[in-house]
């Protein structure tokens, strides 16, 4: 069982054609870590040069392939799934060569991370750990320096749907309005409050929306040794936090667009944005989708009302 588009060809890739090269050398590291802003497309990569190592076209249908992904509500990596794979590779293989995928590293918890550590230096001979997060600022440094680290460039594919390109140019106006200050002292509440709550609470729809229709054509999870039940729902947790994460990159972006039209609002875009990446973090941790849209709404609404402004020319 594959991811979408497992089978593309994805060798034209830079960081790919290095390790393509360093395996035929003789020289491939034992533990590899992509990131990059395309969570798709670096599962897809992490595949693919599973697929290589093991010389299968579908690695996860390996019998010597083993996945390490976030699980249950919580969406940690424990000690109990890192001790069943780290078991597993103690057992005779059916091949000289064996793959851990490792999903997401940044969600290990400390227990967790330290029972990997050794397996991770020092793996079984013929191993390979491929492990690939959007977020390795948030792996912990004990993981960080016992891998390889390639960047594959790539952002997260943007939503065309005209509901969300509406968002997007409601969110766009805002944010002008939060430059240029109201019109009076008696239209701030009309021009700014009322359509920065309207677009948080759409903003939750929205993402319900979206999570549902990705749920309706997402492929099965893949094999797993995990419950049943346990497993489906970190699969579903999965893909709802991909979506969420294409809407806020979108969000992003509109902010660098809107600061690149006014650059003397640089500071407080870059605030902005700030306060953007501590809402993500908030909703990592199972935050309320309106309440961190309103804090962080409400605190870039602060920053630019706080933006010194130039003096009213004199006049004559």
């Amino acid at each position: 069982m594959k991811s979408p588009a497992a089978s593309a060809d994805l060798s034209s890739l830079p960081a790919l054609k290095v390790l393509m090269r360093a395996r035929a050398e003789g020289r491939m590291p034992h533990a590899v870590l992509l990131t990059g802003d395309d969570g798709e497309l670096l599962a897809r990569a992490a595949e693919q040069l599973a697929a290589l190592h093991l010389g299968e076209s579908e690695a996860l249908a390996h019998a010597d392939c083993f996945v390490l992904r976030p699980a249950k509500k919580s969406r940690v990596i424990d000690i109990k799934q890192v001790c069943r794979v780290v078991g597993s590779l103690k057992l005779t293989s059916i091949s000289p060569r064996r793959v851990v995928l490792v999903a997401e590293p940044d969600r290990f918890n400390a227990p967790g991370a330290n029972a990997f550590l050794k397996t991770l230096e020092e793996p079984p001979a013929g191993t390979l750990i491929v492990l690939h997060t959007t977020k390795y600022y948030q792996v912990i440094p004990t993981v960080l320096s016992r891998c390889l680290r390639f960047h594959i460039k790539g952002e997260p594919a943007s939503f065309a749907d005209p509901s969300w390109l509406d968002w997007l140019r409601e969110f766009e106006k805002l944010l002008v309005r939060m430059i240029k200050g109201p019109a009076s002292p008696n239209a701030r509440v009309s021009e700014v409050f009322i359509p920065l709550y309207a677009l948080c609470a759409r903003f939750e729809v929205l993402l319900a929306l979206f999570g549902a229709e990705a749920l309706k054509v997402a492929p099965p999870p893949p094999p797993s040794d995990d419950d049943e039940d346990e497993a489906g729902e970190a699969h579903e947790s999965s893909i709802l936090r991909a979506v969420r994460t294409r809407m806020l990159f979108s969000v992003e972006e509109k902010i660098r667009q809107v600061g690149r039209m006014h650059p003397e609002c640089g500071l407080q875009v870059a605030q902005a944005i700030g306060y953007l990446e501590q809402a993500r973090a908030r909703l990592e941790l199972s935050y309320q989708v309106v309440a961190a849209l309103e804090q962080f709404m409400l605190r870039t609404l602060r920053t630019f009302a706080q933006r010194p402004r130039p003096e009213p020319a004199a006049q004559s």
